[in-house]
């Protein structure tokens, strides 16, 4: 299956009267097969998995290691809220293009689908938070500064925060953390001991973003900013790992227009190297038994770190 949209279509000329499966892995080293099941709900099932350990299901998706009646197991992913249809097609399409040219598949697409849990155990109907948004923005912002500097493939494949990684970015020679804050800010928040825990080049870039009804040409929404990454995006690929990205964090293509009302202006951006002397929270200079914290950095307090270029 070449791209998202070949899914979604391919699944949306079953009948939900016809209780059958179609198989959509012809080229692929599994089988999998999607149908609908019950009140037009989507199944997507993979074939001769062998018995599998530890496969959870969330409260949208309800997932199986089932035994068929010829013996043989399979793995069975159920969507129980058909509202987040576009989420599970984009999960679907993501676990298979994850496993097609892995050592071990199976292993593979298992590990892909844990990468998906925690979105799947906090997904909702409802949009973004304003908060949340503003983030996502300063993410970006600096997805496509640097799609500009090294190349969208480039860009898209240093862009781990989507994937469940403890930076945003990870770049060849360096890794970027990116915050997103008011322009009054006076300290940016570190959720996790992980987030600045890193002895190699590191940056911690800093957008200060401050809510607004005024448009202009520093005012951006979430709609403004995904379309200015997808108007770089050539190639089929990679649309669809953008569209996979987006959606590992919550983003629904159908919310798109609903994003258009909440604008932030954008007053300024800071980089900062974190290098040794950094105030930073750390493995190594933590007590043993403390196992992870949150904590705020003073943004006067790291001025000496401020790059002019990155």
């Amino acid at each position: 299956m070449k791209t998202i949209t070949e899914l979604a279509e391919k699944w949306n000329s079953i009948s939900p009267y016809s209780d059958g499966f179609l198989l959509v892995s012809d080229d692929h080293p599994l089988s999998f097969h999607i149908g609908i099941q019950a009140e037009n709900e989507k199944v997507f099932v993979v074939l001769n998995t062998g018995k599998i350990d530890k496969i959870f299901s969330s409260k949208s998706v309800l997932a199986e290691n089932i035994r068929l009646e010829n013996g043989s197991y399979a793995l069975r992913f159920w969507l129980k809220q058909p509202s987040l249809d576009e989420l599970f097609v984009k999960l679907c399409w993501d676990l298979m293009e994850a496993s097609r040219y892995a050592k071990d598949p199976l292993k593979q697409f298992v590990a892909q689908y844990k990468k998906w849990q925690r979105l799947l155990q906090q997904v909702n109907n409802g949009l973004l938070s304003d908060n949340v948004q503003k983030g996502l923005i300063g993410e970006l912002l600096f997805l496509k500064e640097k799609a500009d500097q090294f190349g969208v493939d480039a860009a898209l494949t240093a862009w781990t925060g989507p994937e469940g990684s403890d930076q945003d970015f990870d770049f060849p020679d360096f890794w970027a953390e990116v915050k997103s804050t008011a322009i009054s800010s006076q300290a940016i928040s570190i959720s996790s001991i992980q987030q600045l825990d890193r002895s190699d080049k590191g940056l911690l870039v800093v957008y200060y973003l401050d809510k607004t009804t005024a448009a202009g040409k520093q005012c951006v929404s979430l709609d403004e900013a995904i379309k200015s990454v997808e108007q770089m995006l050539v190639s089929e690929k990679q649309k669809n790992s953008f569209a996979c990205k987006l959606a590992r964090l919550g983003y629904q293509e159908k919310d798109r227009k609903l994003y258009h009302e909440t604008r932030f202006r954008v007053q300024d951006r800071d980089v900062f190297s974190v290098v040794e002397g950094f105030p930073r929270l750390i493995k190594s200079n933590i007590i043993s038994g403390i196992v992870n914290v949150n904590y705020e950095i003073s943004l006067s307090a790291i001025k000496a770190f401020k790059k002019q270029e990155i």
